[in-house]
């Protein structure tokens, strides 16, 4: 019963690793934010295998774009998900926010659950919307956990 126990839970470790080294971390991602340039983004994105797909546009505003384990349409929706977990970056040209779009709970969970250990307040639903969560910490960017719907489900969005 205990070498059972004891396999299931190295299983569990051993996936809750991996999920953690297939999508950037929440620390990078505020480095990215904090830094506020292109040249980091790539630096930083790139080494763990993120693409650059260029500059999105949208009513608000332009974007720089990276994915990982997925593809893009023209029109930079998902269209192709990969082998692993899937993930998309996109950081305001202008620097004023950056957003780590999933499409996987459990991986929307674990960038929570980082977020959690990073010291922040996880507050609570905004509006009686439990599908917005405003996490802050003194000295800190705000970090916003949005629960959307199809083609982008989860975001975690970056502000000051």
């Amino acid at each position: 019963m205990k070498k059972i126990l004891l396999l299931l839970i190295s299983l569990l470790l051993s996936i809750g690793v991996h999920a953690q080294k297939d999508l950037v971390s929440m620390t990078d991602a505020i480095k990215i934010f904090q830094a506020k340039t292109l040249q980091v983004g790539k630096q930083v994105l790139e080494k763990q295998g993120y693409q650059y797909k260029g500059i999105t546009s949208d009513d608000f505003g332009k974007d720089y774009c990276w994915v990982k384990n997925m593809d893009l349409t023209s029109d930079f929706f998902p269209s192709e998900m990969g082998r692993g977990n899937s993930s998309m970056v996109l950081m305001a040209q202008d620097g004023k926010t950056l957003c780590i779009y999933v499409f996987n709970r459990t991986v929307f969970a674990n960038l929570q659950a980082q977020v959690k250990a990073m010291g922040y307040d996880m507050g609570k639903a905004a509006k009686d919307d439990q599908n917005t969560t405003i996490c802050t910490k003194d000295g800190q960017p705000t970090i916003s956990l949005l629960r959307l719907m199809q083609p982008l489900p989860y975001c975690v969005q970056i502000t000051e």
